[in-house]
């Protein structure tokens, strides 16, 4: 061992560098890392090379090397969106998400220092590098060794870049030879498939490197697909860069991948598993999703690094597309590099689809003891987090969000701002406008846009399900108004509570997509209040909250009054009476015969369907009819299932606007 490599002292300021320095024996002569790296040489189980011929002297047990970096954002508590609009902010300032410690640097007195030059943002500058180097170091006394592979071959001359660097050129060799020789191995098995035999296409993968907003697979990651026998599912015949670039849901769904594998950048296993079901409503649309092929990696260490461990990301890959060929399956199993399922990767389990879609009760929506209450007891500590009680991650509290100053438009649970910067309305945590109307082309004054409703105004917030009973309510009102002339000045605005996981109202089984479109099509403001399935807060406080969104978005509101679709259920009136009370509540269908409001239906004729039922002979997707409501009157049960016999949904959009005020 030459002198010079007794004196080596490695600075890696990338976690695929200090993959690197391990799997060439070289962990002993580590000195730094980042804040990302998962130092444990103990545990390092992939491909590594034989240990260097140490010194007695290095024989000793190692200082454990400094932390050398430092990271403006924590992406274990921050969403995908609030993380992608920090490397956005980054990217338009000309900064990084890191920084370098020049004191710990300082303190490490590297001889080596390996860095890149490939992204500015995800890691520490090379500029900033230099820039300590020049300022700290005596000249000749550290060399900075700049790595930017971009295809996986790249990837792998890297080894032998860094090996000769630190004075074992023959490491480098020997591991890209080893490299190789797995991948090659990952070929063989997958030359197995009786589907390529019989010249069929080899399988569609679609590699997702983010979820919110979808990113799809860069750098050496085709080169990946290659060695593990599958194909992109997307054309990038026409993609202007080998970087990873964002996509749009839709054209995922165009291209109807066969397998779905989910490996955010930065993330493991857990993570991506976790971020995986939430973005299960995305994800649906997907025949993959239907076949039960889709998956979740650690991305940041098979994916993402550019360093050895992408020998069992070629074979997790590997894994994935060919897990419907019992052949192939059992030969990758074989594979003493490919990681178990449910160590490194496995098939993301989404919660059971009847389940997930039952549609409870507002009152069991909300009912609990979890979040709300931690946040609370937060706020009143004056703390800028808790922990949430679910996934363990830390939530922000509406103060840290009052700190920042403005929405950051993430969807953040307890966003003080109305998510006016939101640009997916639906993904709303807190009540706030779905829709906020167009400029009203007939001169209806009732019904405007928020922004052209004067101060002082009449408000009326009609509770809004998108049946039949709120449609007619509306129509309702619209004739109040035109018959008062002028006594009666309002301006209208909708309000939907609905299931903030499922995304769909209590009881009609209707999407809240379904109700943004009737909002749309009638152009009434629409007010979302998302309820959280066991949050532990009180529907009337919900509801309290979208009021003041409505207060907030119009100044001084002369009066607000409320309004309600109700029949004749007298116990639903008193309680909305008793837990109202201190606004004025309006319910324009009061006891109104039947026959008068099937009449008005039949003249607005507009089509309405059954959204949900509980009674044999009616059917979802039935036209609601005024023979449907004989019909329900002799089976013994409310004609219009005001006790909950079954739910509708009025299909406004294939009728003009004009059309529904008669």
């Amino acid at each position: 061992m030459s002198k010079a490599i007794n004196k080596l002292r490695i600075a890696s300021l990338l976690p695929s560098t200090t993959d690197i320095c391990i799997s060439l024996g070289l962990h002993k002569h580590v000195v730094g890392i980042t804040h990302e790296c998962d130092f444990d040489p103990s545990t390092y189980s992939m491909l590594k090379v034989r240990d260097a011929n140490l010194s007695s002297s290095d024989n000793q047990p190692p200082q454990p090397p400094l932390t050398l970096t430092v990271s403006h954002i924590d992406i274990h508590t921050s969403s995908q969106a609030e993380i992608d609009d920090a490397v956005k902010n980054s990217v338009h300032n000309g900064l990084s998400l890191y920084n370098l410690n020049d004191t710990a640097l300082a303190d490490a007195k590297p001889s080596v220092i390996l860095t890149q030059s490939l992204c500015d943002v995800c890691a520490v500058a090379k500029s900033e590098v230099d820039n300590e180097v020049a300022c700290n170091f005596r000249p000749g006394q550290c060399k900075v060794i700049s790595l930017e592979p971009e295809s996986l071959e790249e990837v792998v001359d890297t080894f032998v870049t860094t090996a000769h660097a630190c004075g074992v050129p023959e490491r480098g060799d020997e591991l890209k030879s080893k490299f190789w020789e797995a991948a090659k191995k990952v070929q063989e098995v997958v030359s197995l498939s009786s589907k390529r035999k019989e010249g069929k296409e080899k399988p569609r993968i679609m590699f997702l490197e983010w979820l919110d907003p979808p990113y799809d697979d860069g750098h050496w990651i085709p080169d990946m697909f290659a060695w593990s026998g599958c194909t992109s599912s997307l054309d990038t015949s026409q993609k202007p860069t080998r970087k990873s670039v964002r996509i749009l849901w839709e054209q995922l769904y165009d291209c109807d991948p066969d397998v779905v594998l989910i490996g955010c950048c930065g993330f493991d296993l857990k993570r991506n598993l976790m971020d995986s079901i939430q973005a299960m409503d995305k994800l649906k649309p997907l025949r993959a999703f239907r076949e039960g092929r889709i998956y979740a990696a650690d991305g940041n260490l098979f994916f993402a690094r550019p360093g050895p461990a992408l020998r069992e990301g070629i074979a997790i890959l590997a894994r994935c597309a060919y897990d419907d060929e019992d052949i192939v399956r059992e030969a990758l199993d074989e594979l003493s590099f490919l990681p178990k399922e449910g160590n490194g990767w496995a098939k993301v389990n989404f919660p059971d689809k009847e389940k997930t879609q039952s549609i409870p009760d507002v009152e069991d929506i909300v009912t609990g003891d979890t979040f709300f209450t931690l946040h609370q007891e937060a706020c009143t500590a004056n703390e800028d987090f808790y922990t949430d009680p679910a996934t363990g991650y830390h939530v922000f509290t509406e103060l840290a969000h009052k700190k920042r100053g403005k929405c950051c438009g993430s969807g953040c649970r307890h966003c003080p701002y109305n998510h006016v910067n939101l640009k997916d309305k639906t993904m709303i945590q807190q009540p706030a406008f779905l829709y906020e109307g167009t400029t009203n082309r007939n001169g209806d004054t009732f019904i405007s846009p928020l922004s052209s409703i004067p101060p002082n105004s009449h408000i009326k917030v009609l509770f809004f399900s998108g049946g039949k009973d709120s449609y007619l309510t509306i129509r309702r009102l619209v004739k109040q108004r035109l018959q008062s002339n002028g006594t009666d000045n309002f301006h209208l605005i909708l309000l939907t509570t609905y299931d903030f996981e499922t995304k769909v109202i209590a009881h009609q089984d209707v999407h809240i997509d379904t109700v943004c479109r009737q909002a749309r099509h009638l152009e009434i403001p629409l007010l979302g209040i998302p309820l959280h399935r066991g949050s532990g807060e009180e529907y009337l406080s919900r509801i309290e909250k979208g009021l003041d969104a409505v207060r907030s978005a119009i100044p001084d509101v002369k009066q607000l009054t409320l309004v309600f679709g109700d029949l004749h259920l007298e116990h639903i009136r008193q309680w909305r009476e008793k837990e109202l009370s201190k606004y004025s509540l309006e319910y324009p269908l009061w006891n109104v015969p039947y026959t008068e409001l099937i009449d008005d239906l039949e003249s607005s004729e507009v089509n309405v369907v059954v959204s949900a039922s509980n009674q044999n002979g009616i059917g979802v997707g039935t036209t609601f009819s005024r023979t449907l409501w004989q019909d329900a009157t002799k089976m013994g049960i409310d004609g219009f299932g005001e006790e909950g016999e079954f739910h509708s949904v009025a299909e406004v959009w294939t009728l003009r606007r004009s059309r529904h005020w008669g």
